[in-house]
């Protein structure tokens, strides 16, 4: 029982909220709240977004990570993340990546739209990404592989779809391919970049 409080008391003071930052959309307020942690080998900042309520309380509209590593040094897991609002259209980019000697670390993109509808309920439009859950040819067994040579029996097609529908519930898109797939984790870093100048 020590140990779970000790656990969690680490783990309250490791997080960290920063002051929200309040914005309007279409005369509708919200607030975006960025917290930090730093908890045994991980590190990171999330973004949460708030809808204010005329009777002053918060609802809980979505979240992103806007930065996280996890590891040590020599090998370590990378997620990065940034957000853009335009009108009534929120994006949100994610990219994963790997550093050093890890092997069982994602890499890839994910694209998710959210738009605000004229009763100020914020819904999901769209979910695109494409994410290799492991170094290439790391895990033999993993349908991963038909990602980067093309199935040819209906066992190896069957593989390549169990692994598409893991993907697409863990990471909660629509997985895309080849051209697609490339345009994507594209369009992931131009946004990092460009929210790297809005910082500078």
């Amino acid at each position: 029982m020590k140990k779970l409080l000790l656990l969690i008391f680490i783990i309250t003071v490791s997080l960290q909220s920063a002051q929200p930052k309040h914005i309007s959309i279409e005369d509708q307020d919200f607030s975006i709240v960025t917290e930090t942690y730093n908890i045994y080998n991980s590190k990171g900042e999330v973004m949460k977004l708030y809808k204010e309520e005329r009777n002053g309380n918060l609802t809980y509209v979505l979240g992103l990570t806007l930065w996280d590593t996890t590891g040590t040094c020599s090998a370590r897991k990378i997620q990065k993340g940034a957000y853009e609002i335009n009108g009534t259209d929120i994006m949100l980019y994610s990219f994963w990546d790997r550093d050093g000697k890890i092997d069982n670390a994602p890499y890839g993109a994910r694209i998710t739209h959210y738009k605000m509808l004229e009763d100020h309920t914020v819904v999901k439009k769209s979910s695109y990404l494409y994410i290799e859950s492991t170094r290439k040819n790391y895990n033999y067994y993993s349908g991963m592989k038909y990602l980067f040579k093309s199935p040819k029996t209906e066992q190896e097609k069957e593989e390549l779809q169990t692994y598409i529908q893991e993907i697409e519930e863990k990471y909660k898109g629509t997985f895309v391919f080849e051209d697609e797939a490339e345009d994507l984790i594209s369009e992931v870093k131009k946004a990092l970049k460009r929210k790297m100048k809005s910082i500078w």
